[in-house]
Parts: C-alpha cells; sequence; structure tokens
C-alpha cells in the first residue's frame, strides 16, 4: 500500500468532503447523510462492497441532487494518476466516476476523464484527491456523442471503510 502524509498529524478537515464545478457551477456536497467524515456504503452489486470503496457527494443530503460517485478498487487506493474511460461490466475498472442529476430524466455516462489520489493515510483511512471528467447521456464509447456535464477542478477528501 501506499501511504503518503503530509506532517503525520493533524488533518484539515474541508467543510465539504466533495467540491468541483458543473459545467462552470460550484458543486458542494458532503456524503448522503449530509457529513464530511465518511465514505458512503457501496450499494452497487456491479462494484461489490469487498472490492471497492464508494465516495459519495451528494448536494443536498439524503434527496440532494445532482451527486458524483467515484468507485476506488480497494487493491488500488494508491496515490498516482487515473484515466477513465467508459465503463464497461464485463471489465470494470480499477477507479471510475459518474455524474447522476435526474432533476433532467438523462442518464449521464462517463466519456472520459482523469482521478488523481494525492494522499492515502492507512492508518486513518482518509484518502484525498482530484478529479475531471465529462459525461454524455449519448453513447459514451461514441467520440461524436455530444458532452452534456463537463466537471472540472473536482476535490475530495474522505475517510474510506475498511
Amino acid at each position: 500500500s501506499s501511504c503518503s502524509s503530509s506532517d503525520g498529524g493533524g488533518d484539515d478537515i474541508p467543510e465539504f468532503a466533495m467540491t468541483a464545478k458543473i459545467n462552470g457551477q460550484t458543486f458542494e456536497a458532503n456524503n448522503p447523510f449530509g457529513t464530511n467524515d465518511y465514505s458512503s456504503t457501496n450499494i452497487w452489486s456491479y462494484y461489490p462492497i469487498e472490492d471497492y470503496v464508494m465516495l459519495q457527494g451528494r448536494a443536498g443530503g439524503v434527496m440532494g441532487m445532482p451527486e458524483i460517485n467515484i468507485w476506488l478498487k480497494r487493491s488500488q487506493i494508491a496515490v498516482g494518476t487515473y484515466t477513465l474511460a467508459p465503463e464497461t461490466f464485463d471489465t470494470p475498472p480499477s477507479h471510475y466516476i459518474d455524474l447522476i442529476d435526474n432533476r433532467d430524466d438523462e442518464v449521464e455516462k462517463t466519456k472520459s476523464g482523469t482521478i488523481i489520489i494525492t494522499e492515502v493515510n492507512t492508518s486513518t483511512k482518509i484518502v484525498k484527491g482530484t478529479f475531471q471528467f465529462t459525461s454524455t447521456d449519448g453513447d459514451q464509447d461514441d467520440p461524436a456523442s455530444i458532452v452534456n456535464a463537463t466537471v472540472t477542478d473536482g476535490k475530495f477528501r474522505y475517510k474510506y471503510e475498511d
């Protein structure tokens, strides 16, 4: 396991566990319970909880929208840059991100992007990083699909479950 820590001591806890710009609009979110201190439980069978940690940023609490979900493969929670590609259920990626915004009845699928894990503290189980990605409601594999959402300046800091 990779481990990085600036001073090994205290950890500055931000007001929001996840922030970003979605099409230029500010996104500030915590987990679905409205707190910024731990990640959510992964309930998705295609990213099983024994294999993946889910970092869920939901603006507005339990029923809030929009939401950004990041999945990190437990065996690969390490400092580094991870390129995102369209998801396939046959070969799940080591790191994946998606945008859910049920306000417009469109299902967003990630076209491309990057997750950069900047710090992992294996004793406190804190993971920090940055991200950016684009999504579409069309065919994510089709280069001509229109990008509906451009997510930039993403940052996260979560305590993840064992």
